[in-house]
């Protein structure tokens, strides 16, 4: 019985969605990897906060959106377990905050080891992911969450994990990040041209909302040829080594996904899976372009 329950956490948590987060803090630490003082631990320990941290967020958001009636048994967006009587409102709210509490605790603890600026990039990106769509903010409900995700899940994440090695920040940190905060985005994105019906019988904005569902699918292909284009140039002005052109082993992927929603034909049924095939387009761009690097450093220190 609990290990049943358990999985139901577990499916709450959304798990396909995780490298959103994963990716970007790994990224920002892989960079520090040949520098002085590498600490694998703070590392790890990042890593952990931040699954604690996105798994909150959606537990919470999982609440919100049913209570605000944006998830029906209609919809497509949400884990599933409360709608179909899987998990109570409030087992879902409740592990949220734990999960919410855990990995802020843990950001206590590498804000204490590595410094106050650790300590206000946590509480930035804690208190975004409560109010994505806790009120009073409701950050989701108002189409700010297509530019809230790029933030957090690119730049603040990246240099947070750069930062806690090496106590400074740098463009290369910087831009590393921009690739897969395009393809996160794009997560977020699908999501949101696929319920524009059922967001719109909520009440409630999204950027799909705002500019209508052509619009959106030209919004949806940018921000995947864009995260292409940016790794290029990096490559081109020597910010990442040129092994990292194996990211271009997801292109194929990538298109797919494109056209996927070029001929769904404003059918929510036609891609109702295409968040979670985006979410497995920025894993697997993020691996390649996480295991570029370090390969690039390894060859290094051989050598």
């Amino acid at each position: 019985m609990i290990n049943e329950k358990f999985k139901l956490f577990i499916r709450a948590s959304r798990p396909f969605s995780l490298t959103a987060s994963v990716i970007p803090v790994t990224l920002g630490g892989i960079l520090a990897l040949n520098e002085p003082g590498f600490n694998f631990a703070y590392l790890l320990l990042s890593i952990v906060a931040i699954i604690f941290l996105q798994a909150s967020v959606n537990l919470l958001n999982d609440h919100d959106d049913f209570i605000n009636d944006v998830d029906t048994k209609d919809s497509y967006g949400s884990s599933g377990v409360i709608i179909e009587g899987l998990l109570t409102l409030k087992e879902v709210y409740v592990s949220g905050i734990l999960l919410l509490i855990l990995g802020c605790l843990i950001g206590l603890f590498l804000s204490y080891e590595r410094g106050v600026t650790i300590l206000i990039l946590g509480i930035i990106g804690a208190v975004c992911g409560y109010f994505y769509t806790g009120k009073p903010l409701t950050l989701k409900y108002r189409g700010l969450g297509a530019p809230m995700v790029f933030i957090i899940f690119g730049p603040l994440m990246t240099l947070g994990g750069y930062y806690l090695q090496r106590q400074e920040f740098t463009i290369q940190s910087f831009l590393i990040s921009i690739p897969t905060a395009l393809l996160t985005t794009a997560i977020l994105h699908a999501n949101d041209i696929r319920d524009i019906n059922h967001d719109k019988k909520a009440g409630i904005k999204t950027l799909s909302i705002f500019i209508g569902y052509k619009k959106a699918q030209l919004v949806y292909s940018s921000l995947i040829i864009l995260s292409y284009v940016s790794l290029i140039m990096m490559i081109i002005y020597n910010y990442v080594p040129f092994v990292s052109l194996i990211c271009l082993l997801t292109v194929p992927a990538a298109i797919k996904n494109i056209n996927k929603l070029r001929t769904a034909e404003n059918s929510s049924y036609n891609i109702a899976e295409l968040d979670k095939e985006s979410g497995k387009l920025q894993g697997q761009f993020g691996i390649l372009l996480i295991l570029s690097i370090f390969f690039e450093y390894a060859l290094s220190s051989i050598l």
